[in-house]
């Protein structure tokens, strides 16, 4: 079975490396996402070889499917704010083949057609997230994913992203006052002491994410590296990235929500954006009191101030 593989896989590689070199980009991509079909793992290997470069090719026509849009969010619940209403709002105008899940779920479920893993680690992720990313869009390439994420976007000594503007079509990170999201962590933890930890993630732990009897480590880091790990310019601008403050889904709930469909339709969406199904979703779904009590010490404060401070200010919030 293995020797009928290994000629299957010498075929797919030699394939892929005569359509590489005749410019067929288009067939490349029907030819890559039937073989993620049939043989993932053996998909898998090959793309580590080619998706590099892939990525330096500036063609119009795909060869990686680019059928993510990431809503970022350091506090895992916030995401719902933004996924809630995009399902509402795609039912409701009947727009096609979409999805709305956990990144880190499908990530799992992508790395068990894989491979048989019970702990999937950070190194891993640092190492493959795109090739796992480039199998997830092949394998999904009818719909358009829209996945709450809680990985911080990081780059590799090896030059390998967490994502690129060939995987994802777009994200959104949605951000909140420092101080806001700390008294929200300590108010559930009844601890301030586990509510800096968490925080700051001080340990330097990831986050354990189970699924399907499958651990992930999700390298999440400190709201401060989360926080300016999206919104870095650099990244913003070639990923397609809007920040959106959760202070504005309080104070300006329709504006808010226009935004997110404004910007859908600036990254190559066809959805109308009607004001009316907007102001439905409102009354359906009033906006949570932004004005909830902060009682954090100067102490606490000190100990948060110097890890929060320079990102703070680059949105205005005051400390």
């Amino acid at each position: 079975m293995k020797i009928i593989q290994n000629i299957k896989h010498q075929y797919q590689l030699k394939l892929t490396e005569d359509l590489l070199q005749n410019s067929k980009y288009s067939e490349i991509n029907s030819s890559l996402m039937n073989y993620s079909r049939k043989s993932p793992l053996e998909c898998f290997v090959l793309l580590k070889n080619f998706v590099p470069k892939f990525l330096n090719i500036t063609s119009n026509e795909k060869i990686l499917n680019d059928n993510m849009v990431l809503i970022n969010s350091f506090d895992e619940s916030d995401a719902k704010i933004i996924t809630n209403f995009l399902k509402f709002y795609l039912e409701k105008i009947d727009f096609q083949n979409f999805e709305i899940s956990d990144y880190q779920k499908e990530l799992i479920s992508i790395i068990l057609r894989i491979k048989k893993e019970e702990n999937i680690t950070q190194e891993d992720i640092f190492q493959n997230s795109i090739f796992y990313q480039a199998i997830q869009n092949y394998l999904k390439e009818d719909k358009i994913q829209f996945l709450s994420n809680q990985f911080a976007f990081f780059s590799t000594p090896s030059n390998i992203n967490f994502t690129n503007i060939r995987l994802t079509k777009c994200y959104f990170l949605l951000i909140e006052h420092p101080y806001k999201i700390y008294q929200r962590f300590k108010n559930k933890l009844k601890s301030k002491d586990l509510a800096i930890n968490l925080f700051l993630n001080s340990d330097n732990q990831p986050i354990k994410y189970t699924s399907q009897n499958t651990n992930l480590m999700v390298t999440r880091k400190d709201w401060g590296t989360h926080t300016g790990s999206w919104s870095d310019p650099n990244v913003a601008n070639t990923l397609r990235g809007s920040i959106l403050k959760k202070e504005e889904h309080s104070d300006n709930t329709d504006e808010f929500y226009a935004s997110i469909i404004l910007h859908l339709r600036q990254s190559g969406f066809e959805i109308p954006l009607d004001y009316s199904l907007i102001s439905d979703f409102i009354s359906l779904n009033p906006s949570e009191d932004m004005n909830e009590n902060i009682d954090i010490s100067n102490h606490e404060k000190k100990a948060l101030r110097r890890y929060i401070e320079n990102i703070s200010e680059n949105f205005g919030y005051e400390l």
